[in-house]
């Protein structure tokens, strides 16, 4: 057991060690002008074993993204009586906080969202918020999700609204308004969608 510890441990080291050094060129040299190859040899790994811990390209500057959507299809697969807004803000909640605590990195999102490379890997990141909060909403109001409108322009604007406004902070550089002003969202969409469903 002590073991399994210790070599999850380090793997998770390493991970980190990969990430932080790609996100180090890719602030300082560009996107594109940055190689698997530099990235390797900077963070003192082979590149077969940064490729297994990263797949491609945009998983290095999106690595947070996608363990945040992991952990949003986790969590609403185990939920019991939790509403599936609930849990997106306390998601939101807890990634924001996240990032301000990484400091610099908190400047990912935004650098990943204008990133022209990066953007289809971003876009399908947020279809699959969209996709899950829709679905999940559509099943708590007992509707067919294939047919709901009214669950997917509440999943659009959460999730559409919810990078938008991040995307203006970061611009802003008001990092400290970052969890209010996306809660702000939240609030918003329950008083001005939300509480016009009601189950049929």
């Amino acid at each position: 057991m002590a073991q399994t510890g210790l070599r999850a441990r380090k793997r998770a080291k390493t991970r980190d060690q990969i990430a932080q050094t790609a996100i180090k060129f890719f602030f300082e040299r560009g996107y594109e002008e940055t190689t698997l190859e530099d990235i390797a040899e900077a963070a003192e790994v082979h590149k077969r074993t940064l490729l297994r811990y990263f797949p491609t390209k945009a998983h290095l500057i999106l690595h947070t993204q996608y363990a945040a959507v992991e952990n949003f299809r986790e969590t609403i697969a185990a939920r019991k009586d939790e509403s599936v807004i609930d849990i997106w803000q306390e998601q939101v909640s807890f990634y924001s906080r996240d990032m301000m605590r990484r400091g610099r990195q908190a400047n990912v999102r935004i650098f990943a969202s204008i990133e022209p490379a990066v953007e289809p890997a971003f876009l399908a990141i947020q279809a699959q918020y969209q996709t899950m909060i829709s679905n999940a909403l559509s099943a708590e109001l007992g509707r067919d999700p294939a047919s709901d409108v009214e669950s997917k322009i509440i999943a659009a604007a959460l999730v559409g609204a919810n990078y938008s406004v991040a995307a203006m902070i970061f611009e802003n550089e008001a990092y400290d308004d970052l969890e209010n002003s996306l809660l702000k969202v939240i609030q918003t969409v329950r008083e001005g969608l939300l509480c016009r469903i009601t189950k049929p």
